[in-house]
């Protein structure tokens, strides 16, 4: 299965709609976003888009987190996890959420496969202690050029794209 990573879309609205294009054009059936989506219309718009099961976290600039997770609850595709998530998809522990630090203690703990998070806006891609660690980069391309990752569940690895 490949699924699209985006995050820090930061309501650059028309960045986030072609990275979903181009995530479907890779042939991506599943969505994780690691936060920063900003307003709700936003949200919505990203869920009325993409119609394919979506688990979305927190980031740092989601004010209004109840009304996050309300628009979220009336996609039947989507979860909010709040602030982190762990999931099992085709036999690999998948874990991701916004923030630097709690990617980093996962990833150390050893127990998943893959561990991905947002915030620095750096796309970047490592492993630690035999976890895949990535970092998709920023959708909005407030401070880095656009782009989104795309992670492969057969092979644990992900490509980056630029938009």
């Amino acid at each position: 299965m490949k699924i699209a990573l985006l995050s820090d879309v930061h309501d650059r609205t028309e960045n986030m709609l072609l990275a979903l294009h181009a995530a479907k054009e890779a042939g991506c059936t599943r969505l994780f976003f690691m936060g920063d989506i900003v307003e709700i219309s936003t949200l919505k718009l990203l869920l009325e888009e993409w119609q394919m099961p979506a688990d979305i976290v927190f980031g740092n600039n989601e004010y209004d987190r109840a009304a996050h997770q309300r628009i979220a609850s009336l996609f039947s595709d989507a979860v909010h996890h709040g602030d982190e998530a762990a999931l099992e998809i085709e036999h690999r522990n998948i874990y991701f959420t916004h923030l630097p630090y709690r990617a980093s203690a996962k990833a150390e703990s050893g127990n998943y496969h893959a561990v991905f998070f947002g915030h620095t806006h750096v796309a970047e891609k490592f492993i630690h202690i035999g976890t895949l660690v990535v970092n998709p980069g920023e959708v909005g391309g407030v401070r880095r050029p656009p782009g989104f990752a795309v992670y492969d569940t057969a092979t644990n690895d992900v490509s980056f794209y630029r938009i």
